[in-house]
């Protein structure tokens, strides 16, 4: 298993590497991608139970999200949630007509998730367009490596007392401690690598480490979300889209909350100089 989990992180991670260095469009379409394939597991978790998410106004609710990230002057988020709002809500009355029962249930479930995966995702495009966007891009996904590495392995090796069995029975105290710790050294070697480049931080040492911070103590609500959806669903993981690690909303659960949060502590208090 530890094979199979280290094998596809570097066969999936390069490509997720280079389209993150690279940034713009290249950057986009795979944010567009991977969030494609996290709505799509998300609308068959759900219909496991029975429900019925709207696939193909999801993946719209995605990109304007997204599209509204990548051309800001434009301001397209607004007047495009109000037709997508009404444009499910209409699908949802027409199926329900239809005779699909659960119809309204669709809505709602296509309007979180397309809240979820696209608004929270689109702070992906947000972080990497800050100033010294990539440092602080790359700083959000080796947090969230680094909280989760730690947690798997403290929580293997000694970890006793369970955090919460109905949602995520292998999750412990010891282990989320250990993510914590696993975070913040994280931002250190992180740090400590990008100046031995020859490039300076743009920031000090403790407001990065405010990125390992969330990523450790509050990233993990996105991974009990997952959780509890699979749960409910009565799977173990999203999918088998990638060996050992899942599917695609297993990868990037945790990441959703870091980088939306992220994007918010950047831009209000390290980048604002509050």
């Amino acid at each position: 298993m530890l094979r199979a989990r280290v094998a596809s992180a570097f066969v999936l991670g390069i490509p997720a590497l280079l389209a993150v260095i690279a940034g713009g469009w290249w950057y986009a379409a795979v944010l567009m991608l991977v969030l494609g394939l996290a709505a799509i597991e998300f609308t068959q978790l759900v219909a496991r139970r029975g429900h019925r998410a709207f696939g193909g106004l999801l993946l719209v609710w995605v990109a304007v999200f997204l599209l509204d990230r990548l051309f800001p002057d434009h301001h397209l988020m607004e007047p495009g949630m109000a037709i997508l709002l009404l444009a499910t809500i209409a699908w949802a009355l027409i199926r329900y007509t239809q005779g699909t029962v659960n119809a309204v249930m669709g809505l709602s479930l296509t309007v979180l998730a397309g809240l979820f995966l696209g608004w929270s995702g689109a702070h992906f495009l947000g972080v990497r367009s800050l100033d010294n966007g990539l440092f602080w891009m790359l700083a959000v996904i080796l947090a969230v490596w680094a909280t989760d590495s730690a947690s798997y392995f403290v929580g293997s090796a000694v970890g006793r007392t369970r955090m919460n069995t109905a949602i995520s029975p292998g999750k412990t105290w010891e282990g989320y401690v250990g993510g914590i710790a696993g975070g913040l050294l994280g931002m250190v070697v992180f740090v400590a690598l990008w100046q031995a480049t020859g490039s300076d931080s743009p920031a000090p040492l403790v407001n990065v480490l405010g990125v390992g911070l969330i990523a450790s103590i509050v990233g993990p609500l996105g991974d009990f979300a997952i959780s509890a959806l699979k749960r409910y669903a009565g799977v173990k993981d999203s999918s088998h889209l990638i060996p050992g690690h899942g599917g695609m909303l297993d990868r990037i659960d945790t990441l959703l909350v870091t980088g939306l949060l992220s994007y918010y502590y950047l831009s209000f208090i390290v980048l604002s100089g509050g």
